[in-house]
Parts: C-alpha cells; structure tokens; sequence
C-alpha cells in the first residue's frame, strides 16, 4: 500500500529534530522543528513510509498565510516517486482545498514540481518567487563565527529590533506580510540592527524567518558601503548560534 508516514507524536517530531540536525539536505525541516515559543501548529509527513526521502513540514500559524517546507534527504531524485508523494500530501492536508495563499520552501529542482503540481489544482497559481541560500557550519565553525568581532564606525551601535521598528521594518521590506507578523518575529526570534548612537535610528538590519532563514537584509541607501550591512549578518548569525543552544534570543 502506498502511505505517507506522518511523524504526529512529540516523540517522533523529537526524534525526526535530531536526525535532521546532522542532515545537511534537512536542515530547513530542522529549523521549522525547532522549540518556538509563538503559538503554532506543525505537522510532519514523509514519503516513502518504511525509507523516507521526501519530507513535508506544514507549518500554520495565526496572522499568516501556511509555511510547507519540503526536503530532499540524499541526491537521488526521483520525479515520479516525489509527485507521488506531494499527491499524497496534498491529499492527507487538503491544504490546496483550504488555503487561498500558501508558502513553500524547497530546492529549486522540487520547486519546479510544486509549481507545476499547484498550476493544476483550481483557484491556484504561483506567486513571487525569492532565492535563499541555505549554509551549514559545523561546531568549529560556529565556534569560530562567534569570536569574530566586528567594528563599526563612529557614531553606530550594535542594537536588537524592537516592537516600536516593526512599522519601519514593514516599509521597506520586500516580502510584504502583516505588520502584526513582523512584531511576533521581532518578539519571538533573534534580529539585529545597528542603529545611529546620537538618534537611535535604525540604518541597518536584518530578522530570521519562522523557517530558519536569514531574511529582509536592509541598509539605508545613504549608509551603505560602510561595512554595516556585513556587520548586522555576523551579529545575527552570531545570535541565531547561541539561541540554538540557549533558546534565547
């Protein structure tokens, strides 16, 4: 019988957290498993049952349109085994029957079937496309991104975004989700400005996603060339390594 496996018990989002977090090809699944402290509903499928290659992750949350992160793990890829199994999910989530907007996540060879397998389905068609770049480091690594230090030029600061920058941010970003949306993110994950000593203002920044991604990068125009965009990435990179580790931003 063909069956998607869903992992539905604490036990087996646990025990599919650990194994993708020495799964290069899952580190996006292990993201979005990671404790989050917002209110939110995940759940976890994987296909074929008894040797699971292809992993969906449906992550729905209030104030935003559902997350789907779908993951290859190993470089053999199949076309008819992976829309066999995005079928199936399809199928076990009804998530294009119940959604008007949806969000996926994936490498850009199983975004090419997403597309195509959406196309299909009535009411739906694809929306704006954004490249991410996805980087592992290994403990050395991390231990070595965390000594790096980072200075900046006189008269800026390094700062956390707060609730009052949530409007800003929203201005100026390019994926344009709820303000609302944006307040949870800055309350709940690791961000990191520089901002002006003398006004406070915020002249660079940068937020981690509920997916795992570094994202909405944004210097101001006349603040640029200074080393600030580069500088505001290592802080929160630095962040992002000792929230994985504390679960505090």
């Amino acid at each position: 019988m063909i069956m998607l496996k869903e992992h539905s018990t604490p036990q087996e989002k646990q025990k599919a957290f650990e194994m993708s977090q020495n799964t290069p090809d899952l580190l996006l699944i292990h993201a979005a498993l990671f404790p989050a402290p917002y209110e939110r509903q995940v759940k976890l499928f994987a296909y074929p049952f008894s040797t699971p290659t292809y992993w969906f992750l449906l992550n729905i949350q209030k104030n935003t349109a559902p997350f789907v992160v779908v993951a290859q793990d190993g470089d053999s890829y199949d076309k008819n085994t992976f829309l066999t199994a995005l079928k199936l999910f399809s199928v076990k989530t009804r998530i294009l029957e119940s959604e008007e907007q949806i969000e996926f996540g994936a490498e850009a060879h199983l975004m090419h079937e997403i597309a195509k397998f959406v196309m299909q389905e009535e009411g739906h068609r694809p929306g704006i496309r954004h490249e991410h770049h996805v980087f592992y480091m290994t403990p050395d690594q991390m231990a070595r991104v965390q000594k790096v230090e980072c200075s900046l030029p006189y008269g800026f600061e390094e700062s956390n975004l707060k609730l009052e920058d949530a409007e800003e941010v929203f201005i100026h970003s390019e994926c344009k989700q709820p303000v609302e949306l944006i307040r949870q993110r800055i309350e709940y994950l690791p961000s990191s400005c520089i901002r002006q000593s003398s006004t406070g203002v915020v002249v660079s920044r940068e937020l981690r996603s509920f997916s795992g991604a570094m994202v909405d990068q944004y210097t101001m125009p006349e603040h640029r060339r200074q080393g600030l965009g580069q500088a505001v990435e290592i802080s929160l990179a630095q962040k992002i390594i000792r929230y994985a580790y504390t679960c505090e931003p």
